[in-house]
C-alpha cells in the first residue's frame, strides 16, 4: 500500500505466516470487504477434530482476522470515540423497524475493532504489534492480542470466539485478492524488465558520453615525399 511503513509490511507477512502455521488453508493479505474496508491479513479453513479453537470432536470452520500496528497512533486511530457504539445500536434498532428497502448503514463512526464486531465475518479477532505498543488493558472487547519480536509471534491475550456466517464471502474475497495478485504478477514482471532495460540504456548513454570525439590526425609530409619516391622507378620503366 502506499505510504506503508517496512515495519508495518514485515508484520503483515508474520501474521500470513503465523495462520498458514495454525492450520488455515486460505490466507492471504490486504483483503478488502466493503462494510469493514481492508483487513491486514485474513485466514480460513476447516479444522479438524481437537484442532479447533474448541477443541471439540467436530470439524469447524474458522475464519481469523488479523489487524497489524506499527504504532501506538496507528491502534488509536481504530478505536471508536466515546457514544459511537450506542448510536450504532439506535442506528439499528432504527433500521429494523425502517420498511423500505435500500442501503443499511449500521457502523457510521465505529473503529475498525468495534465494526468487526458489530458486523461479525470472523469468528476470532487478533491485533499484532511489536512488544509494548499495545499493553492488554487496551485490547478491545472480544479481540485477541499478539506481539510480534526475535522469537517470533507471542499470544498474550486469547481471542474470543465470535459467530458468524459470512465464511463463503470471506473466501471469495480471499480468492479475488489472490487471483488480480496473479494478473497483476505479470505487470509487474513487464515493468521490473522495462526498469532493467533502462537501466542499461542509462549506463551505456553515459560511456557514450564520457567517450571523446574522434579526430584523425593529418598525415606527416615525409610520408608523401616516399611515396613520391617510391613511385618514381615506375614511373621511369613506364
Amino acid at each position: 500500500m502506499p505510504g506503508e511503513t517496512e515495519l508495518h509490511r514485515t508484520l503483515k507477512k508474520e501474521a500470513c505466516r503465523w495462520l498458514f502455521g495454525a492450520g488455515y488453508q486460505a490466507v492471504a493479505a490486504e483483503v478488502k470487504l466493503r462494510p469493514l474496508g481492508i483487513i491486514d491479513a485474513v485466514g480460513c479453513g476447516m479444522f479438524r477434530p481437537y484442532f479447533n479453537h474448541h477443541a471439540n470432536r467436530q470439524e469447524c470452520h474458522q475464519t481469523c482476522f488479523i489487524e497489524c500496528k506499527a504504532s501506538r497512533a496507528d491502534f488509536l486511530r481504530d478505536l471508536s470515540d466515546d457514544g459511537q457504539m450506542t448510536l450504532c445500536m439506535l442506528e439499528r434498532q432504527y433500521n429494523r423497524k425502517k420498511r423500505t428497502r435500500g442501503k443499511v448503514r449500521q457502523t457510521v463512526g465505529l473503529g475498525k475493532f468495534a465494526a468487526c464486531i458489530m458486523q461479525p465475518m470472523a469468528n476470532l479477532h487478533y491485533i499484532l504489534a511489536p512488544a509494548g505498543i499495545v499493553k492488554k488493558a487496551d485490547v478491545p472487547p472480544r479481540w485477541g492480542l499478539m506481539t510480534s519480536g526475535p522469537g517470533g509471534i507471542t499470544v498474550v491475550v486469547r481471542a474470543e470466539w465470535q459467530e458468524m456466517s459470512a465464511g463463503q464471502f470471506v473466501e471469495s474475497a480471499i480468492a479475488k485478492r489472490l487471483t488480480g495478485d496473479i494478473f497483476r504478477a505479470d505487470d509487474r514482471a513487464i515493468m521490473s524488465v522495462n526498469r532493467e532495460l533502462m537501466k542499461q540504456q542509462q549506463a551505456l548513454a553515459e560511456r557514450i558520453r564520457q567517450l571523446r570525439p574522434f579526430t584523425p590526425s593529418p598525415f606527416p609530409p615525409e610520408a608523401f615525399e616516399q611515396d613520391k619516391l617510391a613511385r618514381l622507378p615506375e614511373q621511369s620503366h613506364a
